[in-house]
Formats: C-alpha cells, sequence, structure tokens
C-alpha cells in the first residue's frame, strides 16, 4: 500500500505549540577567569611560553569561553595588527594534562590569519571581529577611502580597473603606538577545549590533573607592521574567560553511570589542527611532490598556503608586511593529494597561476576550498576573499618587496589560501558530515603526500605551511585522565 504524501497534512513548525525545548536541568551559569601558573608577565623574546590550568567542579562551555590577554606595545615604534588580529600573537597551541599532550598546532597564528579567517570569516562580522579579536578593519573600499582588504596602490583588477588601497599602514581598529596597549579576546580554534567542540567538557571527571593551556608567543616580526625592525612585545593580565555550567549532584552522577556504561570511558569528539612544513626550492618548476608525514584515523581535509620566508626590499621590510595573512599561488597549473597509489582528487585541481587572463581561471580551486568548509553551496560564499585580493602574485621575494616609507607603507592583505576535502560525507556548515569519514593514514603504513605542478620556476625557494584537519576523540576514564585517539 503506497502512501500519498501529498494528502497528508502537517502542522509546520512555527504554529506547533506541541512542540517545545525540554525543560533544563537544576543549573547555574558562571563566569570564571582563569590565570597562567607560570608568571604574570610574558615577553615575545624571553619568557614567551604562557601556562593557563583549567579545573573546576563544573562543566565547561568551550564555544563560549575565550582567552582574553593585553598587549603591551612595548616596541618603541606604532603597531598594525594582521588580519588574524589577536591571533597572530600565538606561534604555537597545546593542550595538555599531566604532561599528555592532547593537541598540538603549530604556526597556529598563520593559520588563522591565512586560512581560516578569510575563508571563514565574512565581511559582514569583520567590524565586529576588530572590536574583539583585532582583525584589521576599513570602512570602504571607494575612491580616496581606506580599502577594506584591497590590493597595493595602483593595483588593478582582473578588468583594468584601478582599486584602492588602505592610505597608512597601521591603519586599523587596534593600532598600537609606541607604550599603549590592546586588550585581544580571541575564541580557541582547538578540538577540546576551542570552538570544534560540541559538548561541554565535564571538568568535574578529571580529577586527577587539571587541563592545561600552553601559548607559545609569536616573535615580533611575524604579527604584524611596523615602522621598522620591531623589538620585544610585552602581554600581561592574561585570563581564560570560562563559562562554566553548575549542576546537582544528580547530574554528575548520571554522567558517571554514562561512563561507566561506556566501558570506563566518557568520549568527546573534535577537530584539530596539525601542521606540517614544506618547501619548493628556487628554479624548480613540473611535479614536486611535498611529504605529509602525519598519520591520523580520519583527515577531514588539507589546507595550505605558500611565500617566501624572505622579503624583498631591504633589512627591514618584512617588518613592513602583513607576512602572516600573506599567500602566493606559487606559480601552479594543478595540485592534488596522494595516499599511496591512491590520488586525491582522481583527477588534478586545475589552476593556471600563470599567463594571459590566469585571474579568470581560479574558478575550480575556489569551489575545491569551499569544500573543506561546507560552502559549496553557499550563498554566503568563502568569507572575505574576492577576486581583487585573492593573490596574482606567486609569493617569492621579488613580489612581496613594500614600499619604502616605514610604518606609512601602502601594503595590504593579499590571500591565497588551498585546500583538498578528503571526507566520504560532505560537511554542510551546519555541522553535517559523519565521524571518521576521512582518510585514514595511521592504521595504513603508505606515504601521503601534496603533489604540485608548478608551471614557471620561482625566483626564490617557497615555505609550504600545510595543515591536515582531522577528527580527534578524546577519552576520560574513570581515574580522570585524558587520552587522545588520532
Amino acid at each position: 500500500m503506497f502512501i500519498d504524501s501529498i494528502n497528508i497534512m502537517s502542522i509546520p513548525d512555527s504554529i506547533d505549540y506541541t512542540s517545545i525545548l525540554p525543560m533544563a536541568v537544576e543549573s547555574r551559569a558562571r563566569r570564571r577567569g582563569f590565570v597562567p601558573s607560570n608568571g604574570a608577565v610574558f615577553v615575545s623574546n624571553q619568557n614567551n611560553i604562557i601556562e593557563i590550568p583549567v579545573s573546576a567542579s563544573a562543566f565547561l562551555d568551550t564555544k563560549h569561553s575565550f582567552l582574553r590577554m593585553n598587549f603591551l606595545n612595548t616596541t618603541g615604534q606604532t603597531f598594525g595588527v594582521d588580519y588574524g588580529g589577536g591571533h597572530g600573537l600565538i606561534s604555537r597551541l597545546r593542550i595538555l594534562q599531566g604532561g599528555t599532550v592532547l593537541s598540538d598546532c603549530r604556526e597556529y597564528g598563520r593559520l588563522m590569519s591565512s586560512i581560516i579567517l578569510p575563508c571563514a570569516a565574512n565581511q559582514s562580522n569583520l567590524s565586529t571581529r576588530s572590536i574583539k579579536e583585532g582583525q584589521r578593519f576599513a570602512n570602504s573600499s571607494i575612491a580616496g577611502g581606506a580599502g577594506l582588504l584591497a590590493p597595493a596602490a595602483g593595483a588593478t583588477d582582473v578588468t583594468g580597473a584601478t582599486v584602492n588601497t588602505p592610505t597608512n599602514a597601521n591603519d586599523s581598529t587596534c593600532a598600537a603606538a609606541a607604550g599603549s596597549n590592546y586588550v585581544f579576546s580571541i575564541p580557541l580554534m582547538n578540538g577540546l577545549l576551542g570552538t570544534t567542540q560540541d559538548k561541554l567538557v565535564p571538568l568535574f571527571l578529571l580529577n586527577n590533573a587539571p587541563v592545561v593551556i600552553e601559548i607559545t608567543l609569536a616573535a615580533s616580526s611575524d604579527i604584524g607592521v611596523f615602522g621598522g625592525g620591531p623589538g620585544a612585545y610585552t602581554i600581561d593580565n592574561v585570563r581564560y574567560m570560562a563559562s562554566l555550567v553548575e549542576t546537582g549532584p544528580e547530574v554528575e552522577d548520571q554522567i558517571r553511570m554514562v561512563q561507566a556504561q561506556s566501558g570506563g570511558r566518557l568520549v568527546l569528539n573534535g577537530v584539530d589542527y596539525t601542521h606540517h612544513p614544506g618547501i619548493i626550492p628556487a628554479n624548480v618548476f613540473g611535479r614536486v611532490m611535498l611529504d605529509i608525514p602525519v598519520r591520523k584515523k580520519s583527515i577531514k581535509s588539507v589546507l595550505f598556503v605558500g611565500a617566501a620566508s624572505n622579503y624583498g626590499g631591504g633589512a627591514a621590510a618584512q617588518n613592513n608586511r602583513f607576512n602572516l595573512s600573506y599567500g602566493g599561488h606559487m606559480s601552479m597549473s594543478e595540485y592534488q593529494l596522494s595516499v599511496g597509489s591512491r590520488r586525491i582528487p582522481e583527477v588534478p585541481i586545475g589552476f593556471q597561476a600563470i599567463g594571459t587572463g590566469s585571474a579568470d581561471f581560479k574558478a575550480q580551486y575556489f569551489s575545491e576550498l569551499a569544500k573543506c568548509f561546507g560552502e559549496t553551496g553557499s550563498a554566503h560564499g568563502l568569507g572575505v576573499q574576492s577576486r581583487i585580493n585573492n593573490s596574482n602574485q606567486n609569493g617569492s621575494a621579488a613580489f612581496m618587496a613594500v614600499p619604502s616609507n616605514g610604518g606609512a607603507a601602502l601594503v595590504s592583505h593579499v590571500f591565497c589560501p588551498y585546500g583538498i576535502d578528503c571526507e566520504a560525507f560532505q560537511p554542510d556548515g551546519k555541522g553535517g558530515g559523519a565521524l571518521e569519514s576521512g582518510v585514514d593514514t595511521a592504521t595504513k603504513s603508505q606515504p601521503f603526500a601534496l603533489n604540485l605542478d608548478i608551471g614557471s620556476p620561482l625566483a626564490s625557494p617557497i615555505n609550504v605551511d600545510m595543515y591536515v584537519v582531522h577528527d580527534s576523540l578524546y577519552f576520560i576514564d574513570t581515574v580522570g585522565n585524558l587520552r587522545v585517539a588520532l
């Protein structure tokens, strides 16, 4: 018997008053600031590691918690923040418990500045982020105005029209003059204590040892724009502002019962980022294979960005460039991943970086990148990127020189992130997809590599920062120990 679905009537959710949210258990929300255990004042070139232990008899709501820190400009000159804002101050982010490393992301500031925020943060929320996270923001891109993410002075877009540029390298809402300070409030991108953790973390089960947030500060030459060679900067008043949820003992008992029924292990899942560096030597062209010796059970995607490690135009030139956010096209014609004999995707991703009309041959590259963020069919697009600010430079040192004039140099953000999706069940940007549907390099001893086809020799070596995006399963045992399965 077939049912005629057309004649089945149902009440829309908007007028269905029988469907309501469940009543919450008795609970209380608290805010608590966790402070570093290894000092109060940190200097970028001295004691540059911050350790923050997190422990409480409550649940931790990681999505509504954030890191607050005060940046004190002790460099002697005005500082203009890179596109990643306060994220750019973090070179390495680790999460530990009892000496066990649970998560470790190197080049964290590079990841956030050149890939995550350009792809995930749109122009509508950029103004808000400029206040709390310190992302660089200008009000308009009209003639004579301070251009929002505009290219260098006198540059033209793909139609040949002249586009505008910020009038000052330090034109930022969080530019800090010498001797002044700026307070950053940033959410952490992390699988356990960050924004990719969907569950509340039951801290009351971790009675063996606290969870420790370990932050390594970035060098001053990497965090933004200075008028000349910058000295060290200072960080103080550091707090992990935790959103805690306290419940009655009956809820905690129920969680422990679930833990016992699961073989003594409570499971949390999150998404983490593991960095691996690669290099394209100078004067090399044709096929280049960059090994990725990362062994994970489920690789969701591989994100990467490339640029020269040194900058043209003088000794202090790199201090005048937004070098964390910068990316170049590396003169690529196509790229793909290899897992043993398997290729991902089967047909290489085409990318015409050089030649007449090369700027018009980026559509497939953008679509593949959008897959990694679940935005292929989204009307919102892929972050703040456009045909104007997506790089038309190969990333060599010669193309990264900045005009002289110190802190008033006309510089801009030039993005060029890449991504290759590896999941069988695609994310949809709304939590869709499936756990551990990515590529397994942990149980199979197969070489894993990024393959690039370089169409034209590069004048200088290119550093390629590759980030493996992968599922992480965190297990809490009955003793209070945290372990991770990658």
